[in-house]
């Protein structure tokens, strides 16, 4: 019997994380050559927008996963006409705390 509960927890749990979606991927190229323009420092201005999405898509990386599934599909969706990371951060950073009752 403890096996069969066992089985069933690991179901739940391994269904719960297959509903979770892959960190969406998009094109900082395009966003930053937006923001950039025709500026006179067109090339700093593109280098510093690379690097900020980069930095800000590993730091969403990093907890991607943990976050509930709604979380992750409200966010991709708010983020998706833009393909920015910094606004799937924004997003992210507004939804709202979900706290689970300790186990007993």
């Amino acid at each position: 019997m403890l096996r069969l509960s066992a089985l069933a927890s690991a179901l739940v749990c391994g269904a719960s994380l297959a509903h979770a979606e892959m960190l969406p991927a998009y094109d900082p190229e395009a966003i930053c050559a937006a923001v950039a323009g025709g500026a006179a420092r067109q090339e700093l201005i593109m280098r510093g927008c690379l690097d900020f999405q980069e930095r800000t898509r590993k730091e969403i990386a990093l907890g991607w996963d943990k976050l509930p599934a709604p979380v992750q599909e409200s966010c991709t969706k708010a983020a998706q006409t833009t393909g920015d990371y910094w606004k799937l951060k924004n997003c992210i950073d507004k939804a709202p705390i979900i706290v689970q009752a300790p186990a007993h």
